[in-house]
């Protein structure tokens, strides 16, 4: 163990137990279930454990990451940094306090002290808003139940993450983003404070109504060539666009 010592602090280099949890797949469903489950059958284990991830997929998006850190969060396991190639996860977790392990050499020359982020980022946690140039974003607002019939969910002021089904006559309705892990069979609204830049992920879609920032399309019967696929939905010159992600 290595001490360094000034006058008001006394820093120690200790040689910890740190987990890397590796993410090999970008199918979200089935990656919280396993994670769910491995921390359940391991619970003393991992109880309260630093974590890093790594993130190999390239194809993982920052609004993924946050939701995989709440799922591990709500296991008691402490995300305390990143390891990953992709720029926007690098961002993401910069801005919410996570460390940077193994950054690519661009990024490296980049930063006039890399060194000082090293063991000083270790033990910081993310705060509860992301920063992205002159706007603060809450981390989304995780529901993980299913949402029943004529229930209404409402996420102010950030994201909103739906990691159950959506029933029929059912509302999600976000300030923000709206992305949705499993059938969607509802009323979508996202970007309601006129956010024109919000979009929507639904992975099984099958909606009522999907409406961004007061621009809506109501589906009586749902065209054949979105009903069951997984849509992205944003808007272009004001009007909707939908388009199936494979």
């Amino acid at each position: 163990m290595k001490k360094e010592k000034n006058n008001l602090v006394e820093i120690q280099i200790q040689n910890e137990a740190i987990y890397t949890l590796t993410i090999l797949s970008k199918n979200t469903e089935e990656l919280f279930d396993q994670i769910t489950n491995l921390v359940e059958i391991n619970k003393n284990k991992f109880q309260h454990t630093p974590v890093i991830l790594e993130i190999k997929s390239k194809h993982f998006q920052a609004n993924e990451l946050a939701v995989l850190i709440e799922v591990l969060t709500q296991n008691n396991m402490v995300v305390i940094g990143i390891r990953s190639k992709v720029q926007e996860l690098i961002d993401f977790a910069r801005f919410s306090g996570l460390a940077i392990f193994d950054k690519p050499i661009t990024t490296l020359k980049k930063e006039k002290k890399p060194k000082q982020l090293s063991e000083e980022a270790k033990f910081t946690f993310a705060p509860k808003f992301i920063v992205d140039q002159d706007k603060k974003y809450n981390l989304p607002k995780i529901m993980i139940n299913e949402i029943a019939t004529s229930e209404q969910v409402v996420s102010k002021d950030s994201d909103l993450v739906l990691l159950g089904g959506v029933k029929a006559n059912a509302e999600v309705i976000s300030h923000g983003c709206i992305y949705a892990y499993k059938e969607v069979c509802g009323k979508v609204f996202a970007g309601i404070n006129g956010d024109n830049k919000a979009t929507i992920f639904i992975h099984s879609f099958n909606v009522e109504l999907i409406a961004i920032a007061g621009i809506y399309k109501q589906f009586k019967i749902v065209p054949s060539k979105l009903k069951g696929h997984s849509v992205m939905i944003n808007l272009k010159d004001d009007k909707l666009r939908f388009k199936i992600v494979k």
